[in-house]
Order: C-alpha cells, then structure tokens, then sequence
C-alpha cells in the first residue's frame, strides 16, 4: 500500500484515478472499519481527476474506467459491468426495448450464479464505500460528479449516473450538512433532466432508478414532489419498460392529481 500510495503521488495525473482506485480497493479489503490516510487521499485523488476530466480527455477516459470499477461488478473475464447490472435490476432486458444493450451472454457470470455470501460481500463493501465517499459531510466527490453530468459527454454521464445509482441505494442517512443536502439536491435536479432529454433510453433508465432511491428518505422525496408534474410524462413512457419507472410513477401519481 505504501509503494502504491508513493506512485499515486508522483504518477501522470491520467493514470492518478486507476492508481488511486486500486489503493482504495486493497485499503478498504484490509481493515473497512479503520478510516487511514491513504483511504482519503485515494478519494482525493479520483475527486481531483474527475474535476480535471472536464477539460482532459485523457483523464475522463480513465474516470469512466475507475467509477465503473467503483461499482464492484465483473465478469469472470475482467468486463465491467457496472452499468448493465444496474440496468438488469431495473428489469430492462434485451428484447423489451429497441435500444437495449443488455444481453445476458454479456453478463458472462450471469448474477444470478452469485452466492448469497458473494451479493452480501459486494453490498458490504459498496455500504463502506458510500460512508467514505459522502458520509462525515464530504461533498466534494457528489459536487465533482455532479460537474461531470452537467459536461454532457456520453460515456462520462453513463458512468456518473451508474455511481449514483448504486451511491442512492446506500445513501447514508441524512446529515445536518446544509452543503451536502444542497449538492444532492442539485443532483435530483440533474437525474430529473436525464429523465426527460436523455441522449440514450439507460440513461433515462438509471437516473429513474435514483430518483426512486432518492424517493424513499423523506428530506429529498418532498423534493422530487415539487417537480412532480415534470417527471411524469418521462415516467409513464419508461413504465413498461422497467419497474423502477413504474413504481415511482406510482408514487408520483398517488400523491399528486396528475
């Protein structure tokens, strides 16, 4: 750890967000209960190269890369799959859309051959994960992710909006950090604009599967009901094609007269 925490230090910036995604990795796996010096500047350092993607397209390449393995889905042959797992638990398979990318060969493991150990092991670790990445008031990882999807590139915003996908399942609860609540606040306003304009039917997809995360804390569904009305057009669209559209249109249509 301390020869990959020396290398992070004096590595090319487009290799800090890999680097420092390993050192995060082998950190937590040793002792996750045990908050070190190396585990924040890893967080650190994927902050920072997220921030300097904006203007880097090297750097961005390697973000998408780290996020995605962030997420803690692979195949056995190294493929990640992040972002077609989150797509499979949202239902949308191939065949029941026209823009579909998810194939179950793809999945090369198919999740469903995971043990229960080894979907308790991978939600284990992403509950530490989230803790060290917003928890405490740290906000400067959301506001960079938040950054990143407003820049708009495609690949960049599957894989931030794939992050808080899995981020909202496990969102720490709220804390009295006025900044932080105003961040994910401006992040339920930019899952709100991936609903309606996204360039790719996931996108859409996966921003529903946050809001309906986001839905279930009180602070932010009292949010998402004030921008009712502009989500439920997007959301009877995508009803049919997964159940997190549906069940949050559900919960939309029923407190609401629309």
């Amino acid at each position: 750890m301390h020869a990959i925490h020396d290398y992070l230090q004096n590595s090319p910036l487009v290799q800090r967000p890999l680097v420092a995604t390993l050192l995060l990795n082998i950190d937590l796996l040793i002792d996750p209960q045990k908050y070190g010096l190396y585990r924040q500047q890893a967080v650190d350092a994927i902050t920072e190269a997220l921030d300097s993607s904006l203007i880097n397209e090297g750097v961005q390449e390697k973000c998408c890369k780290a996020l995605l393995i962030l997420g803690g889905r692979f195949s056995l042959s190294g493929k990640l799959l992040t972002e077609d797992w989150i797509l499979k638990v949202a239902g949308f398979k191939d065949g029941s859309h026209a823009n579909s990318i998810v194939k179950e060969a793809d999945l090369d493991i198919g999740d469903s051959t995971l043990s229960e150990d080894e979907e308790q092991a991978i939600a284990k670790w992403l509950r530490n994960l989230s803790v060290l990445l917003v928890g405490s008031g740290n906000k400067s990882f959301l506001e960079a992710i938040s950054n990143c999807l407003a820049m708009g590139n495609r690949d960049l915003v599957t894989a931030c909006l794939a992050t808080v996908a899995w981020l909202t399942s496990i969102l720490p609860s709220p804390t009295d950090d006025t900044e932080l609540q105003q961040t994910l606040c401006t992040l339920i306003s930019q899952l709100k604009q991936s609903l309606e304009s996204g360039a790719q039917v996931q996108h859409k997809i996966i921003a529903s599967m946050s809001l309906l995360n986001l839905s279930k804390i009180a602070e932010y569904r009292v949010m998402l009901m004030t921008i009712a009305e502009e989500m439920v057009g997007p959301l009877r669209s995508l009803a049919d094609v997964t159940w997190t559209a549906k069940e949050l249109y559900g919960i939309i249509s029923s407190t609401t007269d629309l």
